[in-house]
């Protein structure tokens, strides 16, 4: 992985401020926060953010809603053509103050599209620039809220085998084995995962998988080998442990976006 090129901006001229980027394949970005919202959204590739103590994977067809004063970062397996909106605190307040993945519409995209080639440098906020930003924001409060996060935990013990499992997505070892490595009890993990990630040790598991697999799919990973890789026994496992998570296969969840 490669650090990917960043320049942190220090303020907003306008209410939306539009960026238009291309990252290549394999990047780490540098974790930021700042002052105002951000709708982050990718037209080609899949992105990884980390932010509010959560993993979001974001393929086409997802947007991330980033609060202020968030601290976030972005990271991408595969080439990633992005946009990003910068949104002022003021509009942002409207769109809510938790991290969140949005489903993108049709015309949702053409608009952040728009907004992100009319709303650069010096441009005038005009009748046609206002009622642009209006249905944007309209648009991006009614959208549909996606399952695509993981919830990631405070408590240290639980960090360090969240970590464990993150590098290593095929490690099939039990929670009772991971426990001894951790410092705590199986008694205390299991309420630590459902009072910190609101899901159980396998549910949690599940979900890291079938979200580093999204990933890995969208660089043309094979399902059977994206399987074999996550640790499953089988493509069929893997299949149907996506399902469970996503509500549909890999290739109709694929062919969606």
């Amino acid at each position: 992985m490669i650090n990917s090129p960043f320049v942190l901006k220090k303020f907003m001229h306008h209410p939306i401020e539009g960026i238009q980027a291309s990252h290549k394949a394999n990047t780490i970005g540098t974790p930021h926060q700042h002052t105002w919202c951000q709708l982050q959204y990718a037209i080609k590739g899949t992105m990884n953010i980390i932010a509010s103590d959560q993993s979001f994977v974001i393929p086409p067809q997802r947007a991330v809603w980033l609060p202020k004063h968030v601290e976030h970062q972005v990271n991408n397996l595969s080439e990633v053509d992005y946009r990003s909106l910068h949104i002022s605190d003021e509009l942002g307040q409207q769109l809510g103050n938790k991290v969140k993945v949005i489903e993108v519409s049709d015309f949702l995209r053409e608009l952040i599209i728009r907004g992100c080639e009319a709303w650069q440098a010096q441009y005038p906020l005009n009748d046609i620039n206002k009622a642009m930003m209006t249905l944007l924001i309209a648009e991006i409060q009614q959208a549909p809220v996606s399952p695509l996060h993981l919830p990631w935990p405070k408590d240290p013990r639980l960090k360090k085998i969240c970590q464990i499992l993150q590098h290593n997505p095929a490690d099939n070892r039990t929670l009772p084995e991971l426990a001894q490595l951790s410092g705590a009890s199986v008694r205390t993990l299991n309420r630590l995962f459902i009072n910190e990630c609101q899901l159980g040790f396998s549910d949690w598991r599940q979900k890291l998988r079938v979200l580093i697999g999204l990933e890995r799919l969208q660089t043309n990973t094979s399902i059977t080998q994206v399987a074999l890789e996550l640790g499953y026994s089988s493509s069929s496992v893997f299949i149907n442990v996506f399902k469970k998570h996503l509500h549909a296969s890999p290739k109709s969840y694929l062919k969606r976006q």
